[in-house]
């Protein structure tokens, strides 16, 4: 009890709270309960379900929250502890740093700790802000086309994708060489792989998360126009003015009713877009690779393949905050470490 409350027991009560509240053993005992809480709920819910993780973050976490985990309750509950213990943190956190600057301001050492607890602060304001304001959708993109990603107002392109194999042929990551457009302007590019997403403002692109080399298109001979190319969302025009294009695929060992792939199906159009003949052609044994098609005869000279994959787009207007709380942090967390090793020298001799 400090000296002169003897006689104010509520005072003295207070400031044994305060001092509870404030003290570091406080938040490590919390951030205790908060790792076994998510090392035991993550264990219990993969074995619950192996795609636990992939399904909760295809949501917005308080989508999630709102949507999936009472329907999933008391499996879920460890996410509601989680939940709780992360807002009881932050509350610890902010009333460490206001005792720091009420007490402690003076001592340089201290700055570490204080950018420690800002940096946690931002990243936790960033990770709420993305969860009630984000979006998130998943886009499937093919090598050299353009896809429009309406709910983030951008288009993407897939200028190449490699799988990159380990010396025993494991694939292990992938490099996604990938553009972003706002209308007909490009607005950013990028390689994405693991860890290291594409971001244009608040739009964030991870890498694939289903990659696949696949028939997308082909070379073929007509009667009328001679060679031309034709690929899924790229119709080729004949000289009369009708076009051809990609009515669906058949990958590699893919049957359709009578049909094998891998294989094309081909559509005529007239000059006002209507679908007058179709065809499927394929290079595979039993199947026709030439057809009769409005009077013109195609025939396959060869299938195109191109990489494709499934790419995560995220709408998160929190990112940056994230991004400046991780750097604070860590600047944080080397001032602290040399604060300890004593290449930051504390003038200041004043009892905390």
């Amino acid at each position: 009890m400090k000296p002169g409350t003897e006689n104010r027991p509520h005072i003295a009560i207070a400031a044994r709270l305060w001092a509870v509240l404030v003290h570091p053993v406080t938040f490590v005992v919390l951030s205790i309960l908060w790792c076994v809480d998510l090392a035991g709920g993550s264990i219990a819910a993969y074995f619950n379900d192996p795609q636990f993780w992939q399904k909760m973050d295809s949501y917005p976490f308080n989508l999630w929250m709102k949507q999936v985990a009472p329907k999933t309750f008391p499996v879920s509950l460890w996410v509601y502890i989680l939940v709780a213990l992360s807002y009881i943190m932050v509350i610890s956190l902010l009333l460490c740093t206001v005792n720091w600057f009420a007490k402690r301001r003076k001592r340089l050492k201290g700055y570490g700790e204080v950018l420690v607890h800002l940096g946690f602060l931002l990243i936790f304001a960033g990770f709420v802000l993305g969860s009630s304001l984000g979006t998130r959708t998943r886009v499937v993109l093919e090598a050299g086309q353009v896809v429009p990603v309406k709910e983030m107002g951008v288009s993407l392109k897939l200028n190449d994708l490699e799988v990159v194999q380990s010396p025993g042929g494991r694939p292990m990551d992938t490099l996604s060489d990938v553009t972003v457009f706002e209308g007909d302007r490009e607005v950013a590019a990028g390689t994405i792989r693991t860890n290291h997403p594409l971001l244009h403002g608040s739009t964030v692109i991870y890498p694939p998360d289903d990659y696949e080399q696949g028939v997308t298109g082909g070379v073929l001979g007509t009667s009328t126009s001679g060679a031309m190319t034709v690929k899924a969302g790229q119709d080729a025009f004949l000289k009369d003015g009708r076009t051809l294009s990609i009515g669906g695929v058949l990958q590699e060992g893919q049957r359709r009713g009578g049909t094998v792939g891998p294989g094309i199906l081909l559509l005529l159009r007239d000059r006002g877009g209507r679908v007058s003949g179709s065809a499927y052609l394929s290079n595979a044994p039993g199947m026709q690779s030439s057809a009769l098609l409005g009077g013109i005869q195609i025939t396959l000279g060869q299938l195109l393949d191109s990489p494709r994959g499934v790419f995560r787009v995220h709408y998160d207007p929190g990112v940056w905050l994230v991004i400046l709380g991780s750097v604070i942090l860590a600047l944080g967390t080397v001032w602290a470490l040399a604060g300890f090793l004593g290449i930051i020298q504390d003038p200041s001799r004043d009892p905390e």
